[in-house]
């Protein structure tokens, strides 16, 4: 089996994020399957390493739109010169799939294709994405999806949300689930080291369907804040969201951290008194997957995709009351890291694995191949 697939992620990204799924999938890919080759095509420079396998291979295309300037002038020919390009670099599509990694389309590209679905924060909140470049996303995100022979989606409560925005086929839409890499786990006492004072943990970014300034604010109203800090990772507070803290009156409380390694990040789970999962929206939740691997005790909200990933190991909250989230902070410290609330975090953790994801990735290949075949 031939694949060809974009490199975007690995041109947009620095490190995390959707990346993780396909430097964690592909090669594992390779190794379950000794007849598949994979393409990543790329343009322009990377931001990070591609994944590495004998039979992962690279094809790098001329940047035109950086060539070609200045762009005002020759805009209109750059699309064209860029498809000239893919069609030399890839040549016939006959026995090969196309997989988008985030919502490309190769014009004229006769084979199968797969897309790749993280999410619908995009459709869910077009008031806070609403800038031109937002509603042309938006445009090309429904082409490519419609217009590919399955899509992938990253869980069932994702699957769900295309279903029903989308109105694709069931039998054309599929959950993958991701996982937790195995850098994450219950440390040993002597690999844990000494606990500090007790903290919060929140992990990701602050956009606005994060939530984070609902956990701000109920931090705030909390009676045993003055007894647990809160350790945010993530990119370096704005001055604005540090008069905000200033205003709530927690500023001195609220530790930060950027660009926190996994091993790191590993002993900041094994050591937090809570994880807290605010998000009004998410596609799956990778770093409250990480929380449970490490048996951290999880206050999340209560939608469909932590529900999917937490199962009955969090202490969930409505995330639009501070009230809810303080209660639930209230439960999960209460539950601690009792032995048995521990197993059942680490057994919930275990269901998910990368190898099912690459296997499940798989699947839909061999699917949507055996379909092409059976038509043609």
């Amino acid at each position: 089996m031939q694949v060809v697939m974009d490199g975007v992620v690995f041109r947009d990204q620095s490190h995390g994020g959707i990346s993780r799924l396909f430097h964690e999938i592909l090669p594992r890919m390779c190794a379950l399957d000794p007849d598949l080759t994979i393409t990543l095509l790329t343009l322009g420079g990377l931001r990070q390493p591609l994944p590495a396998h004998p039979r992962l291979r690279h094809r790098r295309l001329l940047p035109v739109d950086q060539v070609l300037r200045p762009r005002r002038l020759w805009w209109p020919v750059i699309n064209r010169a860029r498809t000239f390009l893919q069609r030399q670099a890839l040549g016939p599509a006959a026995g090969r799939l196309w997989h988008s990694t985030y919502y490309t389309r190769l014009p004229d590209w006769s084979g199968p294709t797969v897309v790749t679905v993280y999410d619908l924060i995009y459709e869910r909140f077009p008031h806070l994405f609403n800038q031109p470049a937002d509603e042309a996303f938006r445009r090309e995100k429904r082409a490519c999806l419609l217009a590919a022979e399955a899509v992938i989606c990253i869980s069932e409560a994702t699957r769900v949300e295309v279903l029903e925005y989308y109105g694709l086929p069931p039998g054309r839409v599929w959950a993958v689930p991701l996982a937790a890499s195995p850098a994450f786990r219950l440390l040993p006492a002597d690999e844990r080291g000494q606990p500090g004072p007790p903290f919060l943990l929140y992990v990701g970014g602050r956009v606005h369907y994060k939530n984070f300034w609902t956990l701000a604010r109920a931090y705030a109203g909390w009676s045993a804040r003055g007894d647990v800090a809160l350790v945010v990772i993530g990119p370096p507070p704005s001055e604005l969201e540090s008069a905000e803290l200033r205003r709530l009156g927690v500023a001195g409380r609220v530790r930060w951290l950027s660009r926190v390694e996994d091993a790191a990040l590993c002993r900041l789970y094994n050591h937090a008194s809570a994880f807290v999962y605010p998000s009004l929206s998410e596609g799956f939740g990778i770093p409250l997957l990480e929380a449970l691997a490490c048996g951290c005790p999880v206050a999340a909200s209560r939608i469909p995709s932590t529900e999917e990933v937490a199962g009955d190991c969090a202490c969930y909250f409505d995330a639009a009351d501070p009230d809810s989230l303080r209660a639930a902070l209230e439960a999960a410290l209460a539950e601690g890291r009792d032995p048995a609330a521990v197993g059942r975090r680490l057994e919930r953790a275990a269901r998910f694995s990368w190898d099912r994801t690459a296997a499940g990735t798989l699947a839909v290949y061999r699917r949507v191949c055996a379909q092409a075949d059976g038509d043609g």
